[in-house]
C-alpha cells in the first residue's frame, strides 16, 4: 500500500462504501480520509427523508433491501476510511482565513484537511465547486474531479 493520501467528498465517499469506487481515485492503494463535515452530509442526506439531494433522490428510487444497505454502509464507517478532526483542523481553518481564504464552512474544512494531511484533494464531477477549486489551485493543493 502507497503512504499517498486522499480526502474525498461525501459521494467519492458513499461510492467507496458501496463498493463503487472509481478505480481513478486510488490506483497506488493510498489512504481514504474524508472530513467531518461531508461524513455529516452523507448522513444527513440518506437518513432523512425530508432532506432532498442527490443521494436522497437516488436511494428513492431503488429497492428498499439496497437503500438499508447504503445507510448501513454510511452509518458504520469503517476503519479503512479515516476521519479527520476539527481537533487537527480548527487551527489550519483558521490559518486559511487569516492568509485570505473565503469558502464556506464545508469547503474551508476540505482545505485544511488535504493541506494538513498533504493529501490530495478529490470531489465528484456531479458536486463541481468551483470556488473550492480555485482556492486548492491557487494553495498549489493538489485537485482532482472524478467521474
Amino acid at each position: 500500500m502507497s503512504d499517498k493520501r486522499y480526502v474525498v467528498d461525501d459521494h467519492l465517499l458513499l461510492r467507496i462504501l458501496l463498493d463503487d469506487e472509481p478505480q481513478a481515485l486510488r490506483p497506488d492503494g493510498g489512504r481514504v480520509f474524508t472530513t467531518g463535515l461531508w461524513y455529516h452530509r452523507l448522513c444527513r442526506s440518506i437518513g432523512d427523508r425530508s432532506v432532498v439531494g442527490v443521494f436522497s433522490r437516488a436511494l428513492g428510487r431503488v429497492d428498499t433491501l439496497v437503500a438499508a444497505a447504503a445507510i448501513e454502509a454510511v452509518t458504520r464507517l469503517p476503519d479503512s476510511i479515516d476521519l479527520v478532526s476539527l481537533r487537527q483542523l480548527a487551527w489550519p481553518m483558521a490559518r486559511l482565513v487569516d492568509d485570505g481564504v473565503r469558502l464556506n464552512l464545508m469547503s474551508l474544512e476540505a482545505l485544511a484537511a488535504a493541506e494538513h494531511l498533504q493529501a490530495e484533494l478529490c470531489l465528484a464531477a456531479a458536486d463541481e465547486n468551483p470556488p473550492l477549486l480555485a482556492a486548492a489551485r491557487t494553495r498549489a493543493t493538489t485537485v482532482r474531479l472524478l467521474p
